[in-house]
């Protein structure tokens, strides 16, 4: 069995709290400082955080009152002090030191609160938000917590992770105006997936916080571009203060756009089949040149769907069947339409501006980059887009890792034939899959086919597969028997 952190976090702090009282031995004080809007604008919080279960020590000789400072002048709106003293070296005195260093910034406590009188101690010691952790605490201990900080005139910050966080919540903001956060990192072993704030983001409600994973300017950005009001940001501005601007600057200069927009829908899709098929893979059905073709994927299962924009390949498409198709999936499908795929093989090309264009429009989801890098021109398009890698040694597994960045949440991999893009039949040597599946979540193409799925799916349990040739009667044209035998295995 797994370590559940969390779990041990919470019994601890009741232990400490029947040992050293409510206030865990410091003497309370009288609140002077006036409150402070939280999260009432697009703002980041960022944390005195001195360590972490996942991390251990990130910076043990912080200086709460230097930090805050550094913080205020960064531009943040709002601090998080980290009070949970067993395994993030935090205190209640730290909230009164960050308070007086950063008069003009709301103060978040972070800690994992019981009971509605930890809000009055709070509130006391100078906090103008409280942090509920929705898993923690019972329907009618988290709506009490919420409503007393709203009687003290103080925001309460609702953290969801599932599907039943989420329902609490929304029993939360039935009794008034809350914060929603959802936590990129799992508090049960602290492992981190950015997709997980995506697939939350429509149901948190206009004021809503990414938290944790943040790590680079690009990081803030992609989650301003999801719709993110806010981002927390711990061991990044903890360790170095003085690059807290950067973050800063990079989520406010951003906004929603086409790029969150794609990954919101896929993370969405996601929790879909996590849900209803439980273990098993998204799929993408590539090389889609017809309707009929297309059709039949998306009412078998399909997730995504692939046009290739590149000539070379036996399975180009063009821009007026590309329209054809995809208005065809919207009409019969609409909300539950596949998101549709450009893909692109070759830089500078009519077919590649094409890609962009219909993305751009609305009319793909996203443009996929085939083994070749990700142009500025997608970037700048307002435009969802990923890339695939071609994978032969253990080196570019790790030029891959080191490159990943949550701005870039996934990346597909595929096998390499010199001279071929795509379509080979052939499959990743299971070593460089192991490699990447340890560090990410599998996106894997290269000779999948209806008869080995079902090995590939125990063995290396794919988050997304990627299938084209093994599916096809002729080049360009699906075999509706090779779908439906694909499906079955995996639905």
């Amino acid at each position: 069995m797994s370590r559940d952190i969390l779990a041990e976090i919470v019994a601890k702090r009741k232990a400490d709290i029947e040992r050293l009282g409510i206030c865990f031995g410091f003497e309370r004080p009288k609140r002077t400082r006036p409150l402070h809007p939280f999260i009432a604008k697009p703002g980041t919080i960022l944390e005195v955080k001195r360590s972490s279960p996942s991390k251990g020590n990130i910076a043990m000789g912080l200086d709460p009152v230097e930090t805050a400072r550094k913080y205020a002048e960064a531009g943040t709106s709002a601090i998080s002090v980290l009070t949970e003293g067993n395994y993030f070296n935090g205190s209640l005195a730290d909230i009164l030191k960050v308070a007086a260093a950063a008069p003009n910034c709301a103060i978040l406590r972070k800690d994992f609160l019981l009971s509605p009188e930890e809000i009055d101690v709070a509130y006391d010691f100078g906090a103008d938000a409280v942090l509920l952790i929705a898993r923690i605490l019972d329907d009618s201990t988290l709506c009490a917590m919420a409503n007393r900080a709203r009687e003290l005139g103080m925001t309460p910050f609702v953290e969801v992770r599932t599907k039943d966080d989420l329902r609490k919540l929304k029993l939360v903001q039935k009794d008034g105006e809350c914060v929603a956060g959802v936590n990129a990192r799992d508090l049960r072993n602290f492992h981190i997936d950015p997709l997980i704030p995506a697939a939350f983001r429509k149901e948190l409600g206009p004021r809503a916080v990414f938290e944790s994973g943040v790590k680079e300017p690009s990081d803030a950005a992609f989650a301003r571009r999801l719709g993110f009001e806010g981002i927390l940001i711990g061991e990044a501005a903890a360790k170095s203060p003085d690059s807290a601007k950067n973050l800063v600057s990079a989520f406010l200069g951003a906004e929603p756009n086409g790029y969150g927009k794609f990954w919101k829908a896929y993370a969405e899709k996601r929790e879909e089949i996590r849900k209803n098929f439980p273990g098993k893979p998204l799929a993408k059905i590539c090389g889609i040149t017809n309707v009929e073709d297309a059709l039949l994927a998306a009412e078998l299962g399909a997730n995504m769907l692939g046009f290739m924009f590149y000539s070379k390949s036996p399975r180009n498409t063009n821009e007026a069947d590309t329209r054809k198709i995809v208005q065809s999936l919207k009409e019969k499908f609409k909300g539950q339409a596949p998101l549709c795929v450009g893909v692109v093989a070759d830089h500078g090309t009519a077919e590649e501006k094409t890609a962009i264009a219909l993305a751009s429009e609305g009319v793909l989801d996203a443009v996929q980059f085939h083994g070749v890098a990700i142009p500025a021109e997608a970037e700048s398009a307002n435009i969802g887009y990923y890339s695939t890698v071609r994978l032969q040694s253990m080196s570019e597994v790790e030029a891959l890792i080191a490159a990943s960045k949550h701005s870039l949440p996934r990346t597909l991999i595929d096998a390499y034939v010199p001279d071929v893009v795509g379509g080979t039949g052939k499959r990743i040597d299971d070593a460089l899959v192991d490699a990447v599946r340890a560090q990410e979540a599998l996106w894997m193409a290269g000779g999948i086919s209806p008869e080995n799925i079902a090995e590939i799916v125990k063995r290396f349990e794919p988050e997304l597969v990627d299938l084209s040739t093994s599916l096809e009667a002729t080049h360009g044209k699906k075999d509706a028997d090779k779908l439906r035998a694909f499906f079955k295995a995996i639905r």
